[in-house]
């Protein structure tokens, strides 16, 4: 099915409620993220998740300089401001990160 709002996987079939698809939806990525754990363990990546996926996706995008508004809406954001937030929540993250190696004076 080409139609725009189909599905692209079939765990969801249209036709739930917004709980049922909410509930659904959690289920999946819990499933995603379970396998994505046992994954990174095998090859020693810690914390690999959904939400680390997620979160490099946007970043490499956005330092190989693609447009904001592309992110935004691979990312599904209905507002770019939305993703100007995510992604500056990145750059807090890495500044953190790095004032941290910085402050390790020999530890």
């Amino acid at each position: 099915d080409k139609q725009p709002d189909s599905y692209i996987f079939g765990f969801l079939k249209g036709d739930e409620t917004a709980m049922q698809i909410s509930m659904r939806i959690r289920d999946v990525i819990s499933c995603c993220n379970k396998y994505l754990r046992k994954i990174g363990k095998a090859i020693g990546i810690a914390g690999l998740s959904t939400y680390t996926a997620r979160h490099s996706y946007a970043t490499v995008l956005k330092r190989s300089g693609t447009n904001i508004a592309y992110i935004s809406e691979s990312l599904g954001h209905n507002d770019l401001k939305t993703t100007e937030n995510y992604l500056a929540s990145f750059e807090k993250e890495e500044r953190v990160k790095n004032a941290k190696i910085l402050t390790n004076f020999g530890e």
